[in-house]
């Protein structure tokens, strides 16, 4: 598929800078669960991959600033460094890809992160456990190997950190605070496998208001807005979207 004419693009990514600081203080969550199927299927998936990575790269400051010193410190010396071999591994994986095959993955992947919210979102709450060398080792690569395939980090590392116990702002903080770290090796990444462009790099950063006014929306929509109902439609899109994509 080949990238849709200048217009077209602008409009695409002034929608998906919209939704996407809206979903980051709205709902905290999302972003790659449903803006990288939907823009997959109209972009090359490349393209959608590397454009997203971009708005996160940007918007990643302001989100940590709201959340500076508020992480579990602990917890980030274990989580970063196995993220990042995550990044690493995903964007291998990428990279030996067709369009054909990064979009059934992109698919499967969104199939799966919605699988896992929902299982997350139904489900009783657990009793608070506490994080093992090892366990953190492995949700720090599987967050990471998600977040390259498909922004989704999030949807790994959020239930494991609200699992331990944390509050609300040291689960918010650190996951932050990891995702920063993520987010600007994997744009890395995707400029080394030819997935991020000058054209697209520069999109992103004209595109940054929409953002912050997304942002703002968002911040104040939140107290109101009903989070169970568009946590399920999240989810809705993002199966529809991954089927799509399965299907051709």
């Amino acid at each position: 598929m080949a990238e849709p004419a200048l217009p077209v693009l602008a409009a695409l990514a002034a929608a998906a800078a919209l939704v996407l600081g809206f979903l980051k203080t709205s709902v905290g969550g999302g972003i790659g669960l449903t803006l990288t199927p939907l823009l997959t299927l109209v972009l090359p998936p490349s393209a959608a991959l590397g454009f997203l990575g971009c708005l996160m790269v940007l918007s990643d400051p302001v989100s940590l600033r709201m959340y500076w010193r508020r992480w579990e410190a602990g917890l980030l010396g274990r989580l970063i460094p196995f993220s990042l071999v995550g990044i690493v591994l995903g964007a291998c994986l990428l990279a030996g890809l067709s369009e054909a095959g990064l979009r059934r993955l992109i698919g499967a992947a969104a199939l799966l992160m919605a699988g896992m919210s929902l299982v997350s979102l139904l489900r009783a709450p657990r009793p608070r456990s506490h994080p093992s060398h090892a366990g953190t080792a492995g949700v720090g690569v599987a967050m990471g190997v998600a977040s390259s395939v498909a922004n989704s980090g999030g949807i790994i590392l959020g239930p494991y950190l609200a699992g331990l116990g944390l509050s609300n702002a040291a689960v918010v903080g650190t996951a932050q605070a990891v995702m920063t770290a993520a987010n600007a090796l994997k744009l890395a990444a995707y400029w080394t496998i030819g997935f991020v462009t000058l054209k697209l790099a520069l999109l992103a950063v004209v595109m940054m208001p929409l953002v912050y006014l997304g942002s703002l929306v968002g911040y104040r929509l939140n107290a109101r807005l009903p989070r169970r109902a568009l946590a399920l439609t999240l989810i809705a899109i993002a199966i529809a979207g991954g089927t799509k994509l399965l299907l051709g």
